[in-house]
Parts: C-alpha cells; sequence; structure tokens
C-alpha cells in the first residue's frame, strides 16, 4: 500500500468515526450520583482541512483540550499543538472545526452550553502556528443584532 493510499485511509477512517460521533450523545453516561459533573470533559471531535497533497491541518478536542496539528510527511503523523493555553480558551469546549484561506486559517469551537469561539493561525505550507487569542462570536441559538459578518481576508 503506497503512502498516499495510506494516508488517504486513515483520513476516511477518522471521517467515518467524525460521523458516527455525531450520533453519539455529547456527554458521558450518567453515573451514579446523576449526570457527569463536567461534560466537556467526554467530549472528543476532530477535523481536518488539506488544500494540497503537501499539507493537511487537523483540530481535535480531546478531553475539553483543543489541539491543532499539522501532517508531517516525512515523520508519518501529525504533530500537535495545544490550543487550550491560548487566552480566552473556552473552559466547555465541545466541538471544533477549521477553515483556511491563503496564509490564514480560522479554528472555532463550540461550548456545551451553546457559545462559538474563533482563533486564528498562520500557515506558510511549511509552518502551523496558532498563538492567537480566542474571542467569542456569540451562540448561534441567540444571534445579535450587532455582530458583523467578517470577509474571507480579515
Amino acid at each position: 500500500m503506497t503512502v498516499d493510499t495510506s494516508r488517504s485511509l486513515a483520513i476516511a477512517a477518522g471521517l467515518v468515526m467524525g460521523l458516527s460521533a455525531l450520533t453519539a450523545p455529547a456527554y458521558a453516561a450518567t453515573s451514579e450520583s446523576g449526570p457527569a459533573a463536567d461534560r466537556s470533559r467526554s467530549c472528543q471531535a476532530i477535523d481536518s482541512y488539506a488544500p494540497n497533497k503537501n499539507e493537511e491541518h487537523t483540530v481535535a478536542i480531546v478531553d475539553g483540550r483543543a489541539y491543532a496539528g499539522e501532517w508531517v510527511p516525512h515523520l508519518k503523523t501529525v504533530v500537535w499543538q495545544d490550543l487550550s493555553d491560548n487566552k480566552g480558551y473556552p473552559s466547555k469546549a465541545c466541538d471544533i472545526t477549521i477553515s483556511e484561506q491563503g496564509n490564514k486559517a480560522w479554528i472555532k469551537a463550540i461550548t456545551t452550553d451553546g457559545q462559538v469561539y474563533e482563533t486564528t493561525c498562520n500557515t506558510t505550507g511549511t509552518d502551523f502556528t496558532c498563538n492567537d487569542r480566542w474571542t467569542k462570536l456569540g451562540s448561534p441559538a441567540k444571534p445579535t443584532s450587532t455582530t458583523s459578518r467578517r470577509t474571507l481576508g480579515d
């Protein structure tokens, strides 16, 4: 099996697992004393974006912590950086997504109470750096009239 085939299968497997997570509960089963005290600790999520055959960026939430990673072909693995230490990180993050345009990536996370936060990363093809502050964008359940729509390149 070629490296590209192996990588494609690994990506497909991740997508299948991610889609199956959509049907799973977003929090742990109830314990003897009631629902889990911190539901964000049981949230697991992953998303990836591959703008070309030489680059792939992945974000994940594991036990309430967010990570961004870059596929490193010669290592045949993803090198991760912790985004939970960036200022403004939402403590109850439960799902995550990534989008990219040019040399900029936007990572959004949603909390267990429906708040959306965003941070940005710089990507040059050989470097993927995510040190920016998390900014609260609000809640899709409670849209604000003062929220302005940003355009790509902002």
